[in-house]
């Protein structure tokens, strides 16, 4: 596959292979959508084609997008018939997608430049990786861009990671947009996204995973955009359990391809801390359902702690009060931490 940049011009619609296909699912986002396909469509590296799945929104979007088009070559529009969710999104975009490497960008989102010729240039070996992982950066409404830190401690290798330098990328949130995919790979694994609040989670852990080569890029390639307080994830509700479902979907993989042994006590780890975290730091739970969450993530714990393994240190004493302490005493503890770290921040400020 080529790293150059040829302009596609009028040969999108034909059977030309782009090198690259940008996957951006729309659901009434005409207020950034314009900026997002902008930031594809004004790269460096040019070589590609964009699939808007307009997932039957009811905004501007589809207006928006069909005078995008007329003027953009590269870019096809893809209608749902009924609104089925990011997850389903993706999935009718990868079907359509027809270039050996595919990425996924929201449409609020927007990729940095130079994005696309940093992912070609790695991806164009004699041993083509199934995956590459590339940093972000977090955008806020006053303008701020905040690199993720885990970026330069996880991204900073420069050859195919080994399992063990692969299972600290865990720790990155558990998103699709923050890495491109040899569609091969995808296609020879089925891989697909399912429904639920959550349909990242059991994406992108089995892919991690399973991926026979992966490289990083140690550059922020894609801007987040941050809204304090809009968004399902912001939302309190009884959608969030869908978190503890998608995480029995990794493990459920897990117990289908036993040569991943070695990614069950990581991913241990990983739930231990991803699902109480979403009761103790968030609003997403309502007061009269953290009781019943408290045991739905106890029950996973239960389910998919390896026998005989706790994590270390913290991790660890968490794992085994959220497994037998029982919410009340899962609760004392919690207040304990808290009083506990605001006494180190008052002797932080007095020294």
């Amino acid at each position: 596959m080529s790293s150059g940049a040829p302009d596609l011009g009028g040969d999108a619609g034909t059977s030309r292979v782009p090198a690259l296909s940008v996957i951006v699912p729309v659901y009434n986002a005409a207020t950034d959508l314009v900026e997002c396909l902008d930031s594809i469509c004004g790269q460096s590296f040019t070589d590609i084609e964009v699939i808007a799945v307009n997932d039957a929104s009811t905004d501007d979007s589809r207006a928006l997008l069909e005078r995008y088009a007329a003027g953009e070559p590269r870019v096809s529009i893809l209608d749902q018939p009924t609104n089925q969710g990011l997850g389903m999104a993706r999935n009718a975009g990868m079907a359509r997608a027809r270039a050996p490497y595919l990425l996924f960008v929201d449409s609020d989102d927007t990729l940095a430049p130079g994005a696309l010729q940093a992912v070609a240039d790695s991806v164009n070996r004699s041993d083509p990786p199934d995956v590459v992982m590339f940093g972000y950066e977090w955008r806020y409404p006053d303008g701020r861009r905040v690199p993720d830190p885990k970026n330069a401690t996880m991204l900073s290798h420069r050859a195919p990671l080994t399992t063990q330098q692969r299972i600290p990328l865990l720790k990155i949130i558990p998103v699709a947009w923050n890495k491109a995919y040899r569609r091969e790979y995808l296609e020879s694994h089925d891989f697909r996204f399912p429904t639920g609040m959550y349909e990242d989670v059991p994406w992108t852990y089995p892919v991690i995973m399973s991926a026979g080569t992966l490289l990083t890029i140690d550059r922020v390639c894609y801007s987040y955009r941050q809204r304090p307080g809009v968004g399902i994830l912001a939302t309190a509700g009884w959608g969030h359990f869908d978190l503890v479902t998608q995480y029995d979907r990794v493990f459920d993989y897990l117990d289908a391809h036993p040569e991943l042994e070695p990614w069950r006590r990581p991913m241990l780890d990983r739930i231990a801390w991803h699902i109480p975290t979403v009761l103790e730091t968030s609003t997403r739970i309502r007061a009269e359902d953290r009781r019943a969450y408290f045991e739905a993530a106890s029950a996973a714990i239960r389910r998919h702690r390896p026998p005989g393994y706790l994590p270390p240190g913290r991790l660890g004493l968490k794992v085994w009060l959220i497994e037998h302490g029982g919410y009340q005493v899962f609760r004392t503890a919690q207040l304990l931490n808290r009083i506990r770290r605001q006494l180190d921040r008052t002797g932080d400020a007095a020294r």
